[in-house]
């Protein structure tokens, strides 16, 4: 499947609460987002769908016959005319999605055009953002063809620089991307995420948490 490409800054998930989300599926809402684009309107057939440990499946069908522009509130890349598959990491909650034409002078930021639904956490769901007023980021480069550790859970305690009670996986879960949080009273206070080597390990690539 073809994965979405960043269009701003990496944006956490949204949500607070450490504790995992463990509420039954609802019944009968889709696990897969169907989406009608046809370059004037953008057209949601489901108000509601169930994400996915990897991050919520969408189906969508662009009828206009050409190129068009999709876009989630952090994501976004061009739409070959005819059917598309794609995983997005859109959070748990209240969401929107829309098609626009695509344009030299194409503005991500104009508005309008939105069509809106919500998502359901899958199993398991810890957000990973933190509740704190200001927060340091950091990132880690790495030279071509660096390997990393097999166990991104059992190598992440070792470099928070915080304490806390323990680490956990948050957010989604993909192939080329994991996410721990460090928790301190079932709080998270830190973050870093770990990218794959492409050779069955990880690097720890990026790190977060609540300034002093």
């Amino acid at each position: 499947m073809q994965r979405a490409v960043l269009i701003g800054a990496l944006s956490l998930l949204a949500g607070a609460c450490a504790d995992p989300v463990t509420a039954p599926k609802a019944e009968g809402v889709p696990d897969s987002l169907e989406v009608r684009c046809d370059g004037e309107t953008t057209d949601v057939l489901s108000p509601t769908v169930q994400a996915h440990s990897d991050g919520v499946r969408l189906l969508i069908r662009n009828t206009s016959g050409h190129e068009l522009f999709m876009q989630t509130d952090a994501q976004g890349q061009g739409l070959d005319p005819g059917v598309t598959e794609l995983v997005l990491l859109i959070p748990p909650g209240d969401s929107r999605f829309r098609c626009l034409e695509m344009s030299d002078d194409l503005d991500p930021g104009v508005e309008g055009g939105w069509a809106n639904f919500e998502v359901l956490a899958p199993d398991g769901w810890i957000s990973p953002t933190l509740d704190c007023p200001t927060r340091y980021e950091g990132i880690v480069d790495y030279i071509a063809g660096a390997r990393g550790v097999a166990d991104p859970l059992a190598d992440a305690p070792k470099r928070f620089r915080e304490e806390g009670d323990r680490v956990v996986q948050a957010g989604y879960a993909t192939p080329d991307e994991r996410t721990f949080v460090l928790l301190l009273d079932e709080e998270p206070i830190a973050g870093l995420t770990y990218h794959s080597d492409g050779h069955g390990g990880w690097l720890q690539t990026e790190s977060f948490g609540c300034s002093d």
